[in-house]
């Protein structure tokens, strides 16, 4: 009896150990927007993360990365199924070779949706790419089953949820296994000779193209009405902004100023350079060379929202940052 119990518990003991059935994403984590350098792989239960200003994993730049995530999903019943991402920045989503959602642009936490029918136990490739270009990043992956599609729709919204991990599971059943073996190829193989090349460059930062922070808006840069004094609560955006200035000396800062037309034409314009001058100064005060900085006031003659004239709109009233190499 105890020989048997004991063979028992030995057998239970060895089943985590096999990497039976290991579910969720195989995701592999890189430094710069487009994939450009590999830093680590790991398998994640689901896609709902929110990193504020720190790197998903160890290595990871806090600010400029990208993710994708691979998997099989088998469909547990058939019919339209719903997938919604909330993100920032931007987000591919494909199952079975068919785009669901394509986002990839620069986003300020928001939303986006895509249908696609599916037929119960059937499986299929599903990939998830995503990229952070500044500050914090978002990405929460949810679906809707066919069966959980809301009656009432309007107010009451989704009934979407994040991807239970039990529909999916990574490309190789036996991912940890896969990546030793993985490991051994990718260095004799002579296919990716170019990419071995690479890793000596080793970015640190990793090197950013120009076009993925070429405008920045802040959500976070405040003042006094009708006047460029700038209010403390804008001191935590224009820090951060000032840290990533700090680690990239490759880049220069123009700062432009905006308003919305209300009042005076002439007055907006001289208030619009005053305000871009005194993000500019705050940032100088943070240790960054003035020769890097670069302001222009362009009042209420670019509006983000075309409104009547003394209609007022805080989406117009803005300073908006664009990097320069």
């Amino acid at each position: 009896m105890n020989i048997k119990n004991n063979l028992s518990l030995m057998l239970v003991g060895l089943i985590p150990t096999l990497g039976l059935s290991q579910q969720g994403f195989q995701a592999d984590y890189f430094n710069g927007r487009n994939f450009e350098q590999k830093i680590h792989s790991r398998t994640d239960e689901r896609i709902n993360f929110i990193w504020n200003n720190v790197p998903p994993v160890a290595g990871l730049d806090p600010h400029i990365y990208s993710i994708r995530w691979t998997g099989v999903l088998k469909a547990p019943e058939s019919g339209d199924y719903l997938f919604r991402a909330h993100v920032d920045d931007g987000i591919r989503v494909k199952l079975g070779g068919r785009t669901v959602i394509d986002a990839w642009d620069l986003h300020d936490s928001e939303a986006f949706t895509g249908t696609i029918y599916l037929h119960a136990g059937q499986e299929y490739s599903m990939e998830v790419e995503y990229f952070n270009a500044l500050f914090e990043g978002e990405i929460q992956l949810y679906w809707q089953l066919p069966s959980e599609a809301p009656v009432f729709k309007g107010m009451f919204g989704y009934n979407d949820h994040p991807i239970d991990p039990s529909h999916i599971r990574p490309p190789n059943p036996a991912p940890v296994q896969a990546s030793r073996l993985q490991s051994k190829p990718v260095l004799p193989n002579p296919k990716p000779a170019a990419t071995t090349a690479q890793p000596a460059r080793q970015p640190k930062p990793a090197l950013v193209s120009k076009d993925t922070l070429e405008k920045y808006l802040p959500k976070n840069v405040f003042f006094v009405k009708s006047k460029s004094i700038l209010l403390p609560e804008s001191e935590p955006e224009l820090n951060r902004l000032a840290g990533f200035l700090k680690r990239n000396l490759m880049y220069k800062l123009r700062i432009e100023g905006h308003t919305d037309r209300v009042g005076n034409t002439e007055k907006n314009l001289v208030l619009s350079r005053q305000r871009a001058q005194s993000v500019a100064d705050y940032l100088i005060q943070q240790g960054i060379d003035i020769s890097r900085i670069s302001t222009i006031g362009y009042g209420d003659t670019r509006p983000l929202v075309l409104e009547a004239k003394d209609v007022p709109n805080e989406k117009n009233r803005r300073v908006e940052f664009f990097l320069e190499e």
